[in-house]
């Protein structure tokens, strides 16, 4: 009777022992603890769409400054102006997708930059508000940008220039 009661015992501990394992650590974690479960990438760190759905508290598939400023890490709130990259006002997930992606340079915005740097409001830029913004690219380029001549960059004349940039430069095989 002994052995069998023992037995049993044994059993059951194992089967105990098994099922905790099972569940991983805990709060969550899936996947035997190793991170990578279902909305995080393999450093455990929750991705876009996540973010986004935690975030975006109207449902309206887009953060705004309201709804980033509900961010625990803060992060979001205090890069708000970075992440959204077409200057719209709001974040939405190609945006913080890019964000969170370190591998490839941001995409630049010609109307957030316009918008930045604009400080008379005229909806150009001349070489004065390029200067004291310090925007070395557009300092080192300016009459290249500037292909009507007339010394002021429009909109259409940066978005040419950032396009261009945003392609990926050949190599010469000499």
């Amino acid at each position: 009777m002994k052995n069998n009661l023992k037995t049993v015992l044994t059993v059951f501990s194992m089967l105990l022992c098994f099922s905790v394992f099972a569940q991983g650590p805990p709060g969550g974690g899936g996947q035997g603890g190793r991170g990578g479960g279902k909305g995080q990438d393999r450093g455990g760190k929750p991705d876009a769409s996540e973010i986004l759905s935690k975030l975006d508290t109207n449902k309206d598939e887009v953060i705004d400054k309201d709804e980033a400023a509900n961010d625990k890490r803060g992060k979001i709130a205090e890069d708000f102006d970075d992440i959204d990259t077409n200057g719209d006002e709001v974040i939405d997930l190609d945006e913080l997708k890019a964000s969170l992606d370190t591998r490839k340079p941001k995409k630049i915005s010609a109307k957030k930059i316009l918008k930045e740097v604009d400080d008379n409001g005229d909806g150009t830029l001349n070489e004065l508000e390029v200067a004291v913004e310090k925007k070395l690219e557009l300092m080192d380029h300016f009459s290249e940008i500037d292909t009507n001549s007339d010394a002021e960059l429009d909109l259409d004349e940066l978005k040419v220039f950032y396009n261009s940039q945003d392609k990926p430069k050949r190599k010469n095989k000499d």
